[in-house]
């Protein structure tokens, strides 16, 4: 048997064309009957072998999901102008919402792995970043302190400037240094020398304040 589009003014049937597709009428009750009333026959009632092709939709295939115009049929020769601008409009909002929801989506995903990732690292290295953030906290309490600093030594600002500076590169290069030991059996000597540097800086810098 040959199928055929059940609209009467189509004279679309299986195999007149490439990439065709057919369609039966749905039988949920309220789709059902927007599609009949969009096919438009007088006094019709599709049956179980009633099928309607897919140049009546605008995207050129019928879509499930109810806020999208290729829910119902909507492209067909009776149609006046003004009623096929409407269609076409629709559509075009439709992918616009559809296009941002996407996005939004996307967005909302990569936001969730980059706190697992994050959560993650505050597991591995929780006391590591934590030895961090104290020595932060101790060089911002330094820097706040730079004028009493100056009164209570001889150091000139200078002085105590290069010594942060000198701290700050001597905390990267021992955060380093510990990631390294992390994956080795032996520390290296060099971390305990920038380890006892960074001390004896560390206590002169605290010592000024």
């Amino acid at each position: 048997m040959v199928i055929s589009c059940c609209h009467v003014q189509c004279a679309i049937r299986q195999g007149c064309k490439p990439n065709l597709a057919f369609y039966r009428v749905p039988f949920d009750a309220d789709r059902r009957w927007r599609w009949i009333a969009a096919i438009n026959r007088k006094d019709w009632q599709p049956s179980k072998y009633s099928r309607i092709c897919n140049e009546h939709f605008l995207r050129g295939k019928k879509s499930d999901d109810p806020l999208s115009p290729d829910y119902v049929p909507s492209v067909f020769a009776h149609m006046k102008t003004p009623e096929k601008r409407r269609a076409q409009k629709s559509l075009e909002k439709y992918e616009v919402r559809e296009a941002m929801r996407k996005r939004k989506s996307q967005e909302s995903s990569k936001t969730k792995a980059a706190r697992a990732l994050l959560d993650l690292s505050a597991e591995k290295n929780g006391p590591v970043l934590a030895e961090a953030e104290n020595e932060a906290t101790v060089s911002d309490k330094g820097t706040n302190s730079k004028c009493d600093a100056m009164c209570q030594t001889d150091l000139t600002s200078e002085d105590i400037e290069s010594l942060q500076y000198e701290c700050q590169q001597l905390r990267g290069e021992t955060f380093t240094l510990k990631e390294k030991l992390k994956s080795s059996d032996l520390p290296e000597q060099g971390s305990f020398e920038n380890n006892d540097k960074l001390k004896t800086l560390t206590g002169l810098h605290l010592f000024s304040v």
